[in-house]
């Protein structure tokens, strides 16, 4: 039995065991518009929103504020949890704040 749980834990501390799921949803802008056809930095990853300000890209599952770059500003974000295998989250943009803000 104990040579079990130190395999288990070889395994986790070693071999880099972790899931990751796809972020999604929409950025939109201040007044409602979307933040179309926009090139945006998530967590170092660049994706370019579609016509309807949608984005996708895959994280490593866990709580996280995220740090996305929008036109070269950075906007963080609040505080939201990543679950394999996706993950909806709308944002919109408090260009003032220079933060991102859930939509619920």
């Amino acid at each position: 039995m104990k040579s079990l749980v130190l395999l288990v834990t070889f395994l986790f501390l070693f071999c880099g065991i972790s899931s990751a799921g796809v972020l999604y949803g929409r950025i939109i802008q201040e007044n409602g518009n979307p933040l179309a056809k926009t090139r945006i930095v998530i967590e170092g990853k660049e994706v370019i929103t579609n016509e309807f300000g949608g984005y996708a890209v895959r994280l490593p599952d866990g709580e996280r504020e995220l740090n996305i770059s929008i036109n070269d500003i950075s906007y963080p974000s609040e505080r939201i949890k990543i679950y394999s295998p996706r993950t909806k989250q709308n944002w919109r943009i408090d260009p003032r704040e220079k933060k991102l803000i859930k939509i619920r």
